[in-house]
């Protein structure tokens, strides 16, 4: 304001009492303007459900719980990526790991680095008067020092020792406002070799919590042995400890005074450090637990299914403090809005994206995930997908390796490491994703759809993947190549062919009254008015069949295992692996009755047969009383026969206990097609 040097005394003496009765109800304002205090809270590498609060009834979690009881808390929140650095650079930045520069990791010699132009949450504070300090696990590398008015060297792992020191930090703020985020280790795995799994150092005032194995979850994306269990039985530990460390980090904050004040935000960076969860865009790596609690808030025990990622934390923050945010636009929005709404409107859908976990390991993933379904976009398809050192070296996986087991949880291990260009999942039909719609005639506007919305996000967010990468199917008329780019697997070569493509040699048929296979153009043939049961002359005990087959629409055909030379029952002397033209077959099917299925007895997943007249790929798998079945890369049956308990059911099929026999393929009338018949046979099982 200027002043006129010519103004009588009076008037400015009024004009300087008007001005200093102003500075005066606006320092009263200032002062009576309740201070705006962040505290987040980040677990390392935790599953959304191994929560209490979250439906897990095993493990411990007290004070999550409570927390969750006195906020809101999210069923539907999303990492944007798997990896513990770059996802907290989302957390910091508010922009997708693309578009903010932390690729991958940034410690050791990953040296991934968030761009000079990106600015953190941290920095934003701090230039409004804001007090900063990131106790415990960093993981995220800025251009220049992270501008930390504390800054204490404390162990992640050590939560009594992150409690007392954010007090000092809390209590040294008095009445300037703070941002505290505190990072722990937990439950990040202590160690990837056995034993030695959980807590595995002493912090006094904290007595370890002990898991037996037996009584622990196994979620469906792990196998069911003894490794796992006791790895979970160590993760949970950590989980109980890290509850301990925000139970005492809370202690702290309502002795300051200051609960009143502040804004407290409870997350996980991103799902465990099991294969399928880190660095995957899969739901256990990307499915997070996420509590809000508001001051004076009226969300007690709230569950909002709102769909939130990590691009929504530093808009949150910055909405809670009245603060600015940057030049360039934020990639997520405000929660506080929500807060109070169980099913907020507009908030039904979320983009993922992934670069690097290590910089060893390139992987680019980019997804979009409704609350039906969830498109990937695999950039790097043609490359085997590289785990993680954490997961890679982990007994989990060793011992899947070790084992030469065909699955890892219940994806085929195939189809983990070679995945395809575009994955489409009916998140309500098949919630394990193993079930890949991409290619389905059916789904193919759905698909066109999700491709366009995901390709719009990533336009809107400058992905400089889109220079060099197309995705596949939007404003085009051709369908993506994926269903081309099959692997074979490494093994290929100890596989043995039972089919020469020439002739009969080392087959024999049965039922002969019936017109029998043929040989035609190296395939081999079931005729349409016959086709018998044509059977190998050797017998097989434990094995993997491998072949190839083409069906006429509504044909039914089968492949015997373990069978006796006969005439007559082969489904039930033996053992029926059925094939058929699910879609095409003109009869009421019993479940039992679906391609894959053990004829009459086990029914087999659906979804995996390709239409009539499209070459299928299919593995039978028999280990002992084990018996799998994969269709084109997708496990359709995985069962064991010791389960089969039902007295009629064993009485009606005999050859259920029958330890070996002949393979054949049974015909009934109806055209088929085989090709690439191969074998190879198991000796001793592994432990």
């Amino acid at each position: 304001m200027r002043f006129s040097q010519t103004g009588t005394p009076v008037v400015r003496s009024m004009l300087f009492l008007w001005l200093g009765l102003w500075c005066l109800a606006v320092a009263r304002t200032c002062e009576a303007a309740p201070l705006r205090n962040v505290l987040l809270l980040i677990s390392d590498n935790q599953n959304q459900e191994d929560c209490g609060c979250y439906g897990n009834p095993v493990v411990q979690t007290p004070n999550i719980d409570q927390l969750a009881h006195e906020g809101v808390r999210f069923s539907h929140a999303f990492a944007t990526t798997a990896s513990c650095g770059p996802s907290r650079a989302v957390i910091y930045t508010g922009l997708h790991t693309h578009a903010n520069g932390q690729y991958g990791h940034g410690h050791g010699y990953h040296t991934f680095r968030l761009m000079p132009q990106v600015r953190t949450i941290f920095q934003m504070l701090s230039d409004a008067g804001y007090r900063t300090a990131l106790l415990g696990k960093q993981h995220t590398t800025p251009p220049e020092s992270y501008p930390f008015t504390f800054n204490p060297r404390v162990n992640g792992r050590d939560v009594l020792g992150l409690a007392k020191a954010g007090a000092e930090f809390i209590n040294q703020s008095q009445e300037q406002p703070f941002f505290l985020v505190v990072g722990y280790n937990d439950p990040h795995p202590t160690t990837i070799e056995r034993p030695g799994w959980g807590i595995r150092r002493d912090d006094p005032g904290i007595t370890p919590v002990e898991y037996n194995p037996q009584e622990v979850i196994v979620p469906g994306y792990l196998p069911d042995r003894p490794e796992v269990r006791e790895g979970l039985a160590g993760y949970y530990q950590e989980i109980t400890r890290m509850d301990t460390g925000v139970g005492a980090i809370l202690k702290e904050l309502e002795q300051s005074g200051k609960a009143d004040e502040t804004l407290v935000i409870f997350t996980s960076d991103h799902g465990s450090s099991e294969p399928g969860a880190m660095a995957n865009h899969y739901e256990p790596g990307v499915r997070v637990p996420f509590i809000v609690r508001q001051p004076q808030g009226k969300q007690h025990g709230m569950v909002n299914n709102a769909m939130l990622t990590f691009t929504d934390i530093v808009p949150t923050i910055l909405d809670w403090t009245g603060v600015s945010g940057p030049a360039y636009p934020l990639h997520g929005r405000s929660l506080l809005p929500i807060l109070d709404e169980q099913q907020p409107q507009g908030w039904g859908e979320v983009c993922l994206s992934h670069v690097y976990h290590e910089v060893t390991m390139p992987y680019c993933m980019r997804t979009i995930r409704t609350r039906t379904h969830k498109l990937i976009w695999n950039i790097n398809w043609r490359n085997e997908y590289p785990l993680p050192i954490d997961t890679l070296n982990r007994a989990t996986w060793q011992e899947t390796l070790r084992r030469g087991e065909p699955l890892i949880g219940k994806r085929t291990v195939k189809k983990f490491l070679y995945r395809d260009e575009i994955e489409l999942y009916d998140l309500g039909a098949d919630p394990d994703e193993i079930i890949n719609l991409a290619d389905q005639p059916e789904y193919a506007d759905l698909k066109r759809e999700l491709s366009q919305k995901l390709l719009d996000m990533l336009r809107q967010t400058n992905d400089p993947w889109l220079l060099r990468h197309d995705l596949p199917g939007v404003g085009e008329d051709t369908p993506s190549p994926a269903f081309l780019h099959r692997r074979i697997l490494n093994d290929e070569a100890e596989y043995v062919s039972l089919f020469n493509g020439r002739n009969l040699d080392g087959w024999q048929l049965r039922r002969a009254d019936r017109k029998g296979y043929s040989v035609e153009k190296g395939l081999l043939v079931c005729p349409a008015d016959g086709g018998g049961f044509l059977f190998t002359e050797q017998e097989y005990a434990d094995f993997s069949l491998r072949f190839d087959f083409r069906l006429s629409e509504g044909a039914n055909n089968g492949v015997g295992i373990r069978c006796p030379l006969v005439d007559q029952r082969p489904a039930y002397e033996g053992t029926e692996i059925q094939i058929l033209d699910n879609t095409g077959s003109i009869h009421q099917l019993k479940p039992a009755q679906y391609h894959g299925s053990i004829y009459d007895v086990v029914p087999a997943r659906q979804g995996a047969l390709k239409p009539a007249g499209q070459w299928n790929q299919e593995e039978i798998i028999c280990r002992g009383n084990h018996i799998t079945v994969i269709v084109n890369d997708m496990v359709v049956l995985n069962t064991n026969l010791n389960e089969i308990l039902d007295a009629e059911v064993l009485k009606k099929h005999p050859g259920l206990t029958r330890p070996s026999g002949h393979i054949g393929f049974l015909g009934h009338n109806s055209y088929a097609e085989f090709r690439n018949i191969r074998i190879r046979e198991f000796g001793e099982q592994p432990e």
